[in-house]
C-alpha cells in the first residue's frame, strides 16, 4: 500500500510538473507577430482599393471623352464648323470669334457647352471668360452638353472647356478643344481621389473630311 501511494504521488508530481502554460513573454511575442500580419493585411487591403478605385474612375473619364468627342468630331464633318462664343445671349455664335466656351456647328442648329447644377439642381449655362472659376470647386458639377442634351454622365465634371478655331494650309477650319475633366463627388469616391484624378485632354478636329464625302 505504501509502495501505491508513493506510485501515485510520484505520478502526480510528473503530471502536474509537464503541464503547458504560455509564458507572459511567449504571449507578448504572439501579440506583435499577429498585430504585425494584420497590419500588412489591413496595408494591402487599403492599397488594392485605392488602385481599384483609380482604375474605375480612370476607365470612367475615358469613356466620357471618347463619347464627346466623337459626336463633336461626327457633327463636325458633317455640318461643319460655325463660330465659338463666351456669351449666353447668341442664339448662334459670333461671327469672327475665335476662342470661347461655346461651339457652334455652322448649320446653326446645334452648338456644344458647359451647364452646371446649381443648388437648386436646375441646369445653367456656364457664361463668360470666368467659366473655369465657375466649375473650379469640386463641389461644383459642370456638364458638356450638345444644345439640350447631355454628353457626359454624372460621374464626371468639368473644370474648364475651350473651343479656338483656326484653318489650315487648304483653308479648312479645325476646332481644338481643351478642357480639364475630375471625377463628380459621388459617395462612393473620396475626395483625395478626386483631387488627383485630374485628366488634361487636348485634340484638334478637322472639317477636312467633309470635302471627300
Amino acid at each position: 500500500m505504501l509502495i501505491g501511494r508513493d506510485s501515485n504521488t510520484i505520478m502526480m508530481k510528473y503530471t502536474h510538473k509537464n503541464t503547458q502554460w504560455f509564458t507572459l513573454i511567449e504571449l507578448l511575442v504572439s501579440i506583435t507577430i499577429f498585430s504585425i500580419i494584420m497590419v500588412s493585411v489591413i496595408t494591402i487591403f487599403i492599397f488594392s482599393a485605392n488602385l481599384s478605385g483609380k482604375v474605375d474612375i480612370n476607365r470612367v473619364m475615358q469613356e466620357n471623352i471618347k463619347n464627346a468627342v466623337e459626336t463633336i468630331a461626327e457633327d463636325v464633318r458633317k455640318n461643319g464648323i460655325g463660330w465659338v462664343s463666351n456669351t449666353n445671349t447668341d442664339w448662334n455664335c459670333t461671327a469672327g470669334s475665335l476662342s470661347g466656351n461655346k461651339l457652334c456647328i455652322s448649320d446653326g442648329l446645334d452648338w456644344y457647352t458647359l451647364k452646371k447644377i446649381d443648388a437648386f439642381g436646375n441646369l445653367v449655362r456656364v457664361n463668360g471668360p470666368d467659366m473655369s472659376a465657375q466649375c473650379s470647386d469640386i463641389q461644383t458639377h459642370c456638364v458638356l452638353y450638345k444644345w439640350d442634351s447631355p454628353l457626359t454622365n454624372s460621374f464626371v465634371s468639368f473644370r474648364e472647356l475651350n473651343f479656338s478655331i483656326s484653318w489650315d494650309d487648304d483653308n479648312q477650319k479645325k476646332v481644338t478643344i481643351n478642357f480639364v475633366l475630375q471625377p463628380a463627388i459621388k459617395k462612393w469616391v473620396r475626395s483625395d481621389l478626386i483631387k488627383n484624378s485630374k485628366l488634361v485632354f487636348q485634340t484638334t478636329i478637322s472639317e477636312r473630311l467633309i470635302q471627300s464625302n
